[in-house]
């Protein structure tokens, strides 16, 4: 009888001893949950990105189909931040890319991707998931373009052209993942920073007006846009 009431004495201690860390466990993790809603609560920013580098080489040799050789090489830097809290949102992108490839016997690299572009939307809410919205949207490039392959034409640079759209609307944000954004106000910026394609008319721009000079016979410039 004694060995029966030590027995059974011990499963009972073990069994306390199980459901005592099987509390504990669920304790902890209501502990960790009210320390990340607490942590989201005290900071509305969420910020990330990702980067990209990347190459590629192709060889061609005596491939009936035709063809050149080629290599590239290309990069991107992508980057978001986004606030909410209480009846304000804004949301914010960047992306950066540049690559180049070198084709067959071209001794010169070409540029074959070129990009900078920000969007920045900000929203106030107007009731249930509709918001009042605001968005600009800019891009341009970093470097010089040239009509390839002549390479001595060039067609665009830094802020030649530059673009800038801004736009006033309603927001639909169902969830974090879906934005609807209709702008029935929008207007667009076109920026040519280089003066001699904004003296060209490049993108649309008033081109320059040209008249020679009556002294020297020299062209000169007697209007810029």
């Amino acid at each position: 009888m004694k060995k029966i009431l030590i027995i059974g004495f011990i499963g009972f201690v073990s069994y306390s001893f199980a459901q005592s860390d099987e509390a504990t466990k669920n304790l902890q993790k209501e502990a960790d949950k009210l320390k990340a809603e607490k942590a989201d609560s005290i900071n509305p920013w969420k910020k990330g990105g990702v980067v990209t580098i990347g190459g590629q080489q192709v060889s061609l040799t005596n491939w009936a189909a035709g063809g050149q050789s080629s290599i590239s090489a290309n990069g991107l830097l992508s980057m978001f931040a986004t606030y909410k809290k209480g009846e304000n949102t804004w949301s914010s992108n960047l992306d950066l890319a540049y690559g180049v490839v070198k084709q067959g016997d071209n001794k010169s690299w070409w540029k074959n991707d070129d990009r900078i572009q920000l969007t920045s939307k900000y929203g106030r809410k107007a009731f249930r998931k509709v918001y009042y919205s605001g968005l600009l949207d800019f891009r341009t490039q970093f470097a010089e373009g040239y009509n390839y392959p002549n390479d001595s034409v060039k067609i665009s640079n830094f802020l030649a052209p530059g673009y800038a759209l801004l736009a006033l609307g309603l927001d639909y944000k169902p969830n974090d993942n879906v934005s609807v954004f209709l702008a029935p106000v929008t207007g667009r910026i076109t920026i040519v920073g280089d003066q001699k394609l904004a003296d060209l008319g490049a993108f649309g721009v008033e081109k320059a007006v040209y008249a020679k000079d009556a002294t020297t016979g020299a062209t000169i410039v007697v209007k810029k846009d």
